[in-house]
């Protein structure tokens, strides 16, 4: 009886086996990956701002960590600088948003109310989160954004240095 029991079990694991073979998992099709490493190497380019893009964790609640160190060389616009900021975060697809994202701002008068005001003026609502770092809903960032991940966003000229923002082009008189 053991003998037949071994030979049915052996035959359907050659089975599964089999069929497991035949099976191909079919090649990703989508856009190569875009690391958190990248989206930082992009955010570094505009001169006086470096990020560092991360999981973390509340408990056990896993979210997206962004921490953007802002030098005296930044000379632009706080709010265009962090819609940049967070659409580059927006397109690596390294580490999930979930369901929020921390962001902090450092450096010379930045302060949880400055980064709440930038992103007021871009119709994004935040609460403080701790020190100098507030909480963005992703319900929030999806609105403004597209699904996760986005599309990858390129430098604006605003944040090109020697360009003139937008706000500065349109205090000029015209020719």
């Amino acid at each position: 009886m053991m003998g037949r029991r071994s030979g049915a079990g052996l035959t359907i694991l050659l089975l599964c086996a089999a069929l497991l073979a035949g099976c191909t998992v079919p090649a990703d099709s989508s856009e190569p990956r875009r690391s958190t490493s990248m989206a930082e190497a992009d955010i570094a380019k505009t001169p006086g701002v470096t990020a560092r893009i991360g999981r973390a964790y509340d408990g056990l609640t896993p979210y997206l960590s962004v921490n953007v160190e802002v030098t005296e060389a930044f000379t632009g616009d706080e709010a265009t600088l962090l819609d940049h900021v967070l659409a580059q975060v927006w397109s690596q697809d390294e580490d999930a948003p979930e369901k929020y994202v921390t962001l902090g701002v450092s450096g010379p008068g930045r302060t949880a109310e400055t980064t709440s005001a930038a992103l007021a003026s871009l119709g994004l609502g935040s609460l403080k989160y701790a020190g100098s770092a507030v909480s963005l809903i992703g319900a929030d960032l999806v609105a403004r954004y597209g699904e996760w991940p986005g599309s990858v966003p390129t430098v604006g000229q605003e944040l090109v240095p020697g360009t003139p923002s937008p706000r500065e082009l349109s205090d000029q008189p015209k020719p």
